[in-house]
């Protein structure tokens, strides 16, 4: 009995031998399978998905070469017509001398100045475009016709958003934005066409705006729409 003891503690001892190489083994071969599936995994980061992100760098690398190419036009459009910003209001004043039936006169000058990039159609080749306004004096004889100043507007295009501004007694505000088209008049307080009486005091040019307002409005702001 006690060698057939000894023989089955011999043959148990044996098997567990056995199956701890056998699970080990496996376990090996595992983690050697686990070791090979790193690179495929590496392959998928960068095989198809890498084509994706290939292609988004290069539409950024495109916009940003697009807005540098765009900031450096800009900025040559500024130097060459000594601007300091891309938008400019310029006013000041000069005199009408006695010429096309005018008595010498002070008239306010505005201009609009823009650089813009890529360049529109009513633009100069570098970009640049310019509205030009001249104040006149108006039909009204009296502030409440809403007449007595006549805005006479220059562009390179035939329509145009402009914006006023009223003032009266320390208040200001800025009046809602309209458009006007080229050789009409309008009255900037309710945007009606005014039907010339005879009474304007200049004879508008081919391709004109011109604004009607009293002096408590000016304007603001003026683009072209086309």
């Amino acid at each position: 009995m006690a060698e057939d003891g000894s023989g089955k503690k011999t043959a148990i001892i044996v098997a567990v031998f056995g199956l701890v190489g056998t699970l080990g083994a496996a376990l090996i071969a595992n983690m050697h399978k686990s070791g090979e599936s790193s690179p495929g995994m590496q392959q998928n980061a960068t095989g198809p998905g890498a084509i994706n992100v290939g292609r988004d760098a290069t539409i950024i690398n495109n916009l940003k070469s697009t807005a540098q190419e765009a900031s450096e036009q800009v900025r040559a459009c500024e130097q060459q017509h000594g601007m300091k910003l891309a938008f400019e209001k310029l006013q000041s004043t000069e005199i009408i001398g006695n010429r096309d039936g005018y008595d010498p006169q002070d008239i306010e000058r505005i201009d609009f100045r823009s650089c813009t990039w890529p360049k529109s159609t009513h633009s100069d080749e570098d970009g640049y475009s310019e509205i030009r306004l001249r104040t006149f004096k108006g039909p009204g004889q009296y502030e409440a016709t809403g007449a007595t100043v006549a805005d006479r507007i220059t562009a390179p295009c035939s329509q145009l958003t402009v914006t006023y501004g009223f003032g009266s007694q320390g208040a200001f505000e800025n009046e809602p934005a309209f458009d006007i088209h080229a050789n009409t008049i309008v009255m900037s307080e309710d945007h009606t066409i005014w039907k010339n009486d005879g009474t304007l005091s200049f004879y508008p040019e081919a391709g004109e705006f011109v604004v009607l307002h009293n002096s408590h409005y000016g304007i603001q702001s003026a683009k072209c729409k086309d």
